[in-house]
């Protein structure tokens, strides 16, 4: 298992010496840089050594991929533009999160929603493949977002479309709030290609006594033979740094 920190741009310097196996940088950002701050950022990230292994924030707010304002020909030219960008960066994996941009109407049709959601794998499938990317779905919090919620809604609907690009993220602080037990990691195994770690109640990175059993998700990752990345998140603060250091040695400790 390779252990990332899903970071902005301005924190990149300060993480990058913290010996992190991969960074997860947001593709919304990255994408709405104009051409010639992103040559240049392309140029940092090639000259510091920084591995971009895996983008979060896969969609601008104003892009919905359902509810009535689904404009498809914007979202072929969105993705076709950002997933390109991030493969000149050598991102593998792409997070599909993004609460706004996929939260079904609260008065609408679920059923509809669900099936919109489909509908935008297969748009994503054929983008993802020209760009030798797999996209995870994640599943996020209901407080947050009210379509997809659980590791194994995400494992169901993947398994169901049987696209070979989309598959499953799994977050471990979503997870405990939504009560979700390890064993839907063991389900989703065929289909598990990035998980993300944070505290569950602080959303805070993680750190040794912080009430979370992280040797659990370690141990049960490590039974199910998953060999992809790990992502520490959390919310960005001021002592963004320090907590990454103590997170990333914390769970180097707990790996071995």
């Amino acid at each position: 298992m390779r252990l990332g920190i899903r970071t902005d741009f301005v924190n990149l310097p300060e993480v990058a010496r913290l010996g992190f196996d991969y960074v997860e940088i947001p593709l919304n950002a990255l994408a709405a840089l104009p051409v010639s701050d992103f040559e240049a950022f392309v140029a940092y990230v090639e000259g510091s050594g920084i591995h971009v292994g895996a983008c979060s924030d896969m969609l601008p707010e104003d892009l919905p991929i359902t509810g009535d304002g689904v404009n498809a020909t914007a979202l072929h030219g969105y993705l076709k533009h950002a997933l390109g960008r991030a493969q000149r960066l050598g991102a593998k994996v792409v997070v599909l999160d993004g609460a706004k941009s996929r939260q079904a109407p609260a008065d609408g049709d679920f059923p509809f929603a669900w099936r919109q959601l489909g509908n935008f794998l297969r748009l994503l499938q054929g983008h993802a493949r020209d760009c030798g990317m797999t996209v995870a779905l994640e599943p996020l919090r209901k407080a947050d977002c009210n379509l997809l919620n659980l590791v194994s809604e995400a494992t169901l609907i993947a398994g169901l479309l049987q696209l070979d690009c989309i598959a499953v993220c799994a977050n471990f602080g979503s997870m405990g709030m939504a009560s979700e037990p390890m064993s839907a990691l063991r389900r989703a195994a065929p289909l598990l290609r990035h998980v993300r770690v944070e505290n569950a109640l602080t959303r805070a990175l993680p750190r040794p006594g912080d009430g979370e059993d992280y040797a659990r998700l370690l141990e049960t990752l490590r039974d199910i033979g998953y060999d992809g990345g790990v992502t520490l998140t959390g919310i960005i603060t001021e002592s963004f740094a320090e907590d990454a250091q103590i997170a990333v040695q914390y769970m180097r400790d707990l790996r071995v």
